[in-house]
């Protein structure tokens, strides 16, 4: 390679490393729009699932909405509202989760610890918790008894809160 040659090929490697993280950066999405102005997201995650890994799942949404929320400097006051099928799953009771699904049981209970400790508050539906056969005195920590999330969805939704199904 000539030395014309090296130069270029130099200049467009420095030119390549100044470029990429421009354009790295460029394709990542943001919340920014959507989030300008806002100093207090409210919001109340309205759970009827009877999948515990998926409950899983959407807590670890719920802990990455957090993270973005505060990345905007806007302070976050979310609660998850657990009915339907998904009170099956925050008991700890062991004997009433299918022995297959106990796993994923054990780590939404910890998914609702940490996300307690960040803030976040738990529902659980009454109703749902006596259809389904649930002692509301056996609800994993972090969780509190209501007696119908319906009633929780109104009053939340009445003082301003955003209420995002998750079905």
């Amino acid at each position: 390679m000539n030395r014309l040659n090296q130069r270029y090929s130099f200049a467009m490697f420095f030119m390549l490393l100044w470029w990429l993280p421009g354009m790295v950066a460029a394709d990542q999405p943001t919340d920014q729009r959507a989030l300008e102005g806002v100093a207090e997201g409210k919001a109340i995650f309205d759970v009827n699932l009877g999948n515990p890994s998926t409950l899983v799942v959407i807590l670890d949404v719920v802990n990455e909405t957090l993270d973005g929320l505060a990345a905007h400097g806007v302070e976050a006051d979310l609660i998850v509202a657990f009915r339907g099928p998904s009170v099956r799953f925050i008991t700890a009771d062991e004997s009433k989760i299918p022995l297959e699904q106990v796993e994923a049981a054990q780590a939404l209970a910890e998914r609702v610890g940490h996300l307690s400790e960040r803030g976040v508050r738990f529902e659980a539906c009454g109703i749902a918790t006596r259809l389904s056969g649930v002692d509301n005195a056996s609800l994993i920590p972090g969780v509190e008894p209501v007696a119908n999330t319906f009633n929780s969805l109104i009053g939340y939704q009445a003082k301003g809160y955003a209420v995002i199904p998750i079905m």
